[in-house]
């Protein structure tokens, strides 16, 4: 479980988009992040209903379903990632998806999503990954075939030493702190919220 004690987030004046064809699923999702606080949370059902609303409007993060455009949700983030051009390359985005196979968490992140979140969710669960992206940001990174966040969450020491990216530095590895959160805990967080 991601540590995110002692985080709170205000979703007021933040905008999302959910881009998800099934409308039932973003009714839920849009429900939620509302009772968070958002105050604008668009839903697109379609990447270019997603870009044009990407276009017209101010977005500050992004939920996506892989399902979207007969499973090519996936393929909608890679190619807003990997346009250097695109003002919303580094814009955060989360999956939302029914399909929690390893094959599907690796496709996610390697496409260049933030975090994925299981469907059905809940809202403890899509909080705590709101909360991971808004309080642990990862540094983005460019290679010849990917561009997105750093898909390592921990840094557990380098393979002799040396690390494969020319920004490896030297790293100190710290003692865990601390059990993961508790339910309850979880939910407090979410009480403070409200």
């Amino acid at each position: 479980m991601l540590d995110t004690r002692n985080a709170a987030i205000n979703l007021a004046g933040l905008s999302f988009l959910l881009v998800d064809p099934n409308p039932h699923a973003s009714t839920i999702v849009h429900g939620i992040l509302r009772g968070f606080g958002a105050t604008r949370v668009v839903e697109a059902r379609t990447p270019d209903h997603a870009i044009q609303v990407l276009t017209d409007q101010k977005i500050d993060m992004m939920l996506v379903d892989p399902s979207l455009a007969n499973g090519r949700g996936l393929a909608f983030i890679r190619s807003i990632r990997k346009d250097p051009n695109n003002p919303f390359r580094t814009m955060p985005i989360l999956v939302v998806t029914a399909d929690t196979r390893t094959s599907t968490i690796k496709a996610a992140r390697d496409c260049g999503a933030n975090m994925v979140v299981a469907k059905p969710m809940s809202p403890a669960s899509l909080y705590e990954r709101l909360s991971w992206v808004a309080f642990h940001p990862r540094n983005f990174v460019e290679t010849a075939t990917y561009f997105g966040p750093d898909r390592r969450f921990k840094i557990e020491g380098l393979p002799g030493g040396v690390g494969r990216r020319a920004g490896d530095g030297q790293v100190a590895i710290a003692e865990e702190e601390g059990p993961a959160m508790s339910q309850n805990e979880i939910d407090s967080l979410l009480q403070t919220a409200r």
